[in-house]
């Protein structure tokens, strides 16, 4: 009997489902000899798809605080994608008449009307999808580097690029069904174009929503900058009250964008439940009305990965890293490059004088303080050089010589050269 898979079932099982699936595509598809280049390229995308899942697999397991259930649903579509593709060669493969080994129809393969490139880009997405959801979490629970900073943000503008093609791509082949459906049904045909007008018009809706609250944020950190400049000074005078009229109708702004966005998001979903419902109804082909289903799933799948991509983003921007470059110490000094907020600390080519104490990374802000204190109460050895209007010609002579081959040494108090002194009477 058939393994049943649904969005239901926990996320460990969606996890073992994908990562089993995608395991029987990619040896389903290396039993075969012949692999032209696409062949190839979507076998190096099950082996890199198959290290994502284990990684998940493993954080899964490792950490029960963190959430991943929003991945439900791209693992679904990820493993029903693989286990639909795998029965789809095994299919061309039982008609070609041929050995196994000898399949050479690759191009012939086509799943929801696409070939293998256009499905290794669909793996690709839930791929990148799943690295971006274990990226974030890794962001929210330990530091991350500068440069690990600056690659996780290129991951999440590629992804977010490859999968609004996707979603465009799926957009134009649901529209192409609907509009084949509503020639199919006379009596229905005017009530579904004009649902086909809705859901382009609330799509239009939706897309001015994102790109005013883009905007909206690409001002905020311009203001909040402004602000942090003129108050270092200690003449400046306070914040005007324009300045907080406008921040705070910048924030109802994005909150009333918000909530516009969910609502339109609402009623998409609705106009698209029912206009698939009719176009099943009226399509006469059992295979259209399940392409059509797969159709759905796919067009969900990729604007749950965008929104995830979309927190991911918000999450990477709120994160700021203080860099300490270049910076040289003076003797007997007690640096402090340490964050007590959980920022991000970056320190690179710091040096110190010969006795300076460093400490960095994070620490607490009584742990701070306490190394603070411990260190002014410290009272450091006073160096062997006399002073310079004490020292003769000879003694700065000799000690110049003792540096060079002992370093600079240091002093010995009266009780310390008798001691030394009876030490060494008590060897001979």
């Amino acid at each position: 009997m058939a393994e049943i898979i649904g969005i239901s079932s926990g996320l460990v099982a969606l996890v073992g489902f994908a990562l089993k699936s995608s395991t029987l595509l990619y040896d389903t598809v290396q039993s075969y000899r012949s692999h032209p280049k696409n062949v190839r390229d979507l076998v190096d995308e099950l082996e890199a798809l198959d290290v994502v899942l284990r990684a998940l697999s493993e954080t899964v397991e490792q950490t029960k605080d963190t959430d991943f259930t929003a991945l439900k649903l791209p693992l679904l579509r990820c493993g029903n994608a693989c286990k639909d593709f795998g029965e789809l060669i095994a299919k061309c493969s039982s008609r070609s008449g041929g050995s196994k080994t000898s399949f050479r129809d690759w191009a012939k393969l086509k799943y929801m009307g696409d070939g293998i490139d256009e499905f290794r880009r669909m793996l690709a997405g839930y791929k990148s999808t799943i690295n971006i959801a274990l990226a974030d979490a890794n962001l929210r629970q330990s530091s991350v580097t500068t440069e690990g900073l600056e690659a996780y943000k290129v991951m999440i503008k590629d992804a977010t690029t490859d999968l609004e093609d996707r979603l465009q791509s799926i957009d134009e082949k649901l529209e192409s069904t609907f509009s084949r459906a509503a020639s199919e049904s006379d009596e229905e045909a005017i009530q579904m174009r004009q649902m086909q007008e809705e859901r382009s018009s609330t799509q239009q809706g939706l897309a001015i929503c994102a790109q005013l609250s883009a905007h909206i944020s690409r001002i905020q950190p311009l203001l909040a900058a402004d602000h942090s400049q003129r108050s270092t000074d200690a003449h400046a005078i306070p914040p005007a009250v324009a300045e907080r009229i406008t921040r705070e109708g910048l924030e109802e702004c994005q909150d009333t964008l918000s909530n516009t966005a969910k609502r339109l998001e609402k009623h998409l979903q609705s106009i698209m439940d029912r206009l698939m419902a009719k176009s099943k109804m009226a399509l006469s082909s059992s295979q259209d009305a399940a392409d059509l289903g797969r159709l759905q799933e796919e067009w969900d799948t990729a604007r749950l990965c965008l929104d995830i991509c979309s927190k991911a983003n918000e999450n990477v921007t709120k994160v700021t890293i203080n860099v300490f470059e270049n910076i040289k110490g003076d003797e007997d000094i007690l640096q402090f490059f340490a964050s007590a907020t959980g920022k991000i600390v970056h320190a690179k080519n710091i040096t110190l004088g010969q006795r300076g104490v460093q400490f960095g990374g994070q620490l607490s802000d009584a742990s701070i303080q306490q190394i603070s204190q411990d260190f002014s109460r410290t009272a450091y050895i006073a160096p062997m050089d006399p002073a310079p209007e004490m020292a003769t010609p000879a003694d700065r002579a000799g000690i110049s010589v003792f540096r060079d081959r002992y370093g600079p040494g240091f002093k010995l108090s009266p009780q310390d050269g008798a001691l030394s002194s009876s030490a060494g009477q008590q060897e001979q």
